[in-house]
């Protein structure tokens, strides 16, 4: 969308005395931070508004941002083209990284800083959150009928669970089973990213072995599957909740149960690893029902992917009200992001 240099300075004023006040922002206010006269502001006002980037509540004679209003603020943030100094340093709570004894210390201080310094509700998401892709299946008989599943993932994690075969399925079989399974699963990632449909594609890939070792075999997979819910953390629902008058009603009911539905959380983290990962900017934001969760069009989301050997490892993500200080998540999230590779690399 085109707008002149004045509509653009009025647009961005508007949206941070509104983000600020929580307030519609009418001609007057805009008169102290804008160098043009107040019939001059209305008229660019009317104007922005007839572009779907303003309305106004019912008869109010101040305007508030619409969705369209927000992404257009929000890109010129992350372009640098706002009037919004971002931090030199990175956060606090990423300067004394000795402090942390493995990666889960790390990502746990790292989703409490956040959550700290924003006010907002933090989700940091490690690899066994979010799903590695599967290098490989493995097996190892225990005793009679009882065999060790294995789960490799190209990240170097492993999982493992108990199976029970009939005694007449053989061990060859078992290990055919697994190198068709290893064909047809390897790359693909795990966790909640591995599709109930996947499987049942594998089970029709499997169609000249036993059935009950195959359904015995793909069981387990899912299972592993879901035990990469771990390694996710979150922190700040107390400093969502204290700010119950940015959210209505239906958007707080649909934030508690999008964490009280884990898989839908990790959906929502694992959609942003994989737009900020290739993402030129590293920063992602979803306004509104843009995340895909239309229950959610009250809040928005801020995250950005951290990297490990230059590959992508995990994101961390911000979310609260649509009416939150943009400048400040973003530049959290991209600091937080570029700490974490830092210090993965050279610690772990």
């Amino acid at each position: 969308m085109t707008i002149s240099v004045r509509q653009r300075e009025i647009l961005v004023k508007t949206l941070e005395l509104y983000i600020q006040t929580g307030t519609p922002v009418g001609s007057n206010a805009l008169t102290d931070v804008v160098d043009a006269s107040s019939s001059t502001i209305r008229a660019e006002l009317s104007a922005l508004e007839a572009k779907g980037l303003l309305t106004h509540p019912h008869t109010s004679a101040g305007r508030v941002p619409t969705d369209a209003g927000y992404r257009f603020y929000v890109d010129a943030l992350i372009s640098g083209d706002t009037s919004e100094d971002s931090p030199e340093e990175g956060p606090p709570f990423l300067r004394a990284p000795e402090g942390y004894g493995n990666v889960d210390e790390l990502l746990q201080g790292v989703s409490e800083g956040m959550s700290e310094v924003t006010r907002l509700l933090a989700v940091v998401a490690g690899p066994s959150a979010l799903g590695s892709s599967i290098a490989r299946v493995d097996h190892l008989p225990l005793r009679e009928g009882a065999h060790l599943i294995v789960v490799s993932t190209e990240s170097g994690e492993a999982s493992s669970t108990t199976i029970t075969l009939p005694s007449y399925v053989e061990d060859g079989e078992l290990r055919e089973i697994l190198a068709s399974l290893n064909t047809f699963l390897g790359g693909r990632p795990i966790g909640t990213n591995l599709e109930l449909a996947e499987l049942a594609t594998a089970r029709h890939f499997l169609t000249d072995y036993n059935p009950l070792a195959v359904g015995a075999v793909l069981e387990a997979v899912e299972v592993l599957g879901r035990a990469t819910e771990r390694g996710l953390f979150i922190r700040g629902a107390s400093a969502l909740l204290a700010r119950l008058d940015d959210l209505d009603p239906a958007s707080l009911s649909a934030v508690v149960e999008i964490f009280e539905r884990r898989r839908w959380l990790l959906k929502l983290v694992g959609d942003a690893l994989i737009r900020s990962a290739s993402n030129s900017s590293g920063v992602i934001v979803s306004i509104g029902a843009e995340s895909g969760f239309y229950n959610l069009a009250s809040t928005s989301l801020v995250a950005a992917a951290y990297k490990h050997n230059e590959r992508p490892y995990g994101v961390v993500t911000l979310i609260g009200p649509k009416r939150m200080e943009y400048d400040a998540a973003i530049s959290t999230v991209r600091s937080a992001a570029e700490a974490l590779t830092q210090h993965l690399d050279s610690r772990f």
